[in-house]
């Protein structure tokens, strides 16, 4: 029986910066199928066309096609994946798109984001949603219902892709934080759209002087400036470095509680990557961490409503503190499911 063959974009070439879709495909290729990795460029887009040995094309993030900022080329970039698709569907490939964002966290070109959107809710055969609520507000974008299909499938976890050996006693020896210190954490890239800074002067804000706010991750080129405009206490420790996926455990076991403090959030690897170290969350309400938090328990995911405040980081770090115990039960985002699923709804568009 011959493999069915699956064009991702991206497959595993995003694995060193995020494993989600390398942890994706390799639970893919296990279902008798077989993935080809997508990199967008002319050359990769002509050999596509010359061999089409693949029944489905599979996007997650289209808006690949306008980084840079020459706006010309961005608009040649995108016209090219229009034509490719165009011709792919053609030859019965079929389009499916994991719609991580409903709009761009820092996008440029808002006139060519528009005219990619309302292409890819055309074009596309069947649209992923990661939570429920979004599965609404992708039917209601999309323009061609009645020959689209939609499904909701979900993030899966990062368990046993990253090691994760160390003790809270060990990792806190190892980046000098006292025992008896509780430990906020924010980890990843530090950028605009991630709130650090209304992290920080919340923090700032608390009148308990026995907490630490440990904030680790590389400082984006346009958050240098602001973060030297902001009070930063002697509480807050912050790590301007590239955190390698051996260094995570340390810093995962090092905190009490991580903070994800996004004003918007659709949805989040990092809440998966959060829960996978079994650590628990405090982050903004939104229709999709809401439905994750009622699986997952209320106790791994603690949410707040408006700006975030000194009052949400006290009253969670009691609930931490006086009730948490045990891990997270991630049963239904084991990857080998997500992956059946999957692979599931890409035959379904060909019945």
């Amino acid at each position: 029986m011959s493999k069915f063959g699956i064009l991702a974009w991206p497959g595993f070439s995003t694995k060193k910066d995020n494993p989600y879709n390398y942890i994706l495909y390799k639970s893919i290729e296990e279902e008798n199928c077989v993935v080809y990795d997508f990199v967008f460029s002319l050359k990769s887009v002509i050999k596509h066309i010359l061999n089409v040995n693949y029944k489905v094309f599979h996007i997650h993030w289209p808006t690949y096609v306008l980084f840079g900022n020459n706006e010309r080329k961005a608009n040649i970039r995108m016209n090219i994946l229009f034509l490719f698709i165009k011709y792919i569907k053609m030859r019965g490939v079929k389009v499916v798109w994991t719609v991580h964002n409903l709009e761009a966290h820092e996008g440029n070109f808002p006139d060519l984001q528009k005219s990619l959107a309302n292409f890819m809710y055309r074009q596309t055969d069947g649209f992923i949603s990661l939570n429920k609520p979004g599965l609404y507000i992708i039917k209601e974008m999309s323009s061609n219902q009645a020959n689209q299909r939609y499904v909701h499938l979900a993030h899966p976890h990062y368990k046993e892709y990253y090691t994760n050996s160390i003790t809270k006693l060990q990792a806190r020896k190892k980046l000098e934080i006292p025992e008896d210190k509780f430990v906020f954490l924010f980890l990843g890239q530090i950028r605009p759209y991630k709130n650090v800074t209304g992290l920080i002067e919340a923090y700032n804000k608390m009148d308990n002087t026995n907490t630490l706010l440990l904030i680790a991750g590389k400082v984006h080129k346009d958050m240098i400036g602001v973060l030297n405009d902001i009070e930063i206490n002697k509480n807050i420790v912050l790590y301007d470095s590239f955190i390698k996926d051996e260094e995570l455990q340390t810093y995962f076991n090092c905190a009490d509680l991580v903070v994800t403090p996004y004003d918007k959030v659709f949805n989040s690897g990092s809440i998966f990557l959060n829960l996978s170290f079994n650590r628990p969350t405090l982050a903004s309400d939104s229709g999709a961490l809401e439905e994750l938090s009622n699986v997952v328990g209320t106790e791994w995911i603690k949410l707040y409503k408006g700006a975030l405040s000194a009052d949400h980081l006290m009253n969670c770090m009691r609930d931490v503190t006086t009730r948490l115990e045990g891990k997270p039960n991630l049963i239904a985002f084991e990857p080998k499911i997500i992956a059946r699923n999957t692979v599931a709804f890409y035959k379904s568009l060909f019945l």
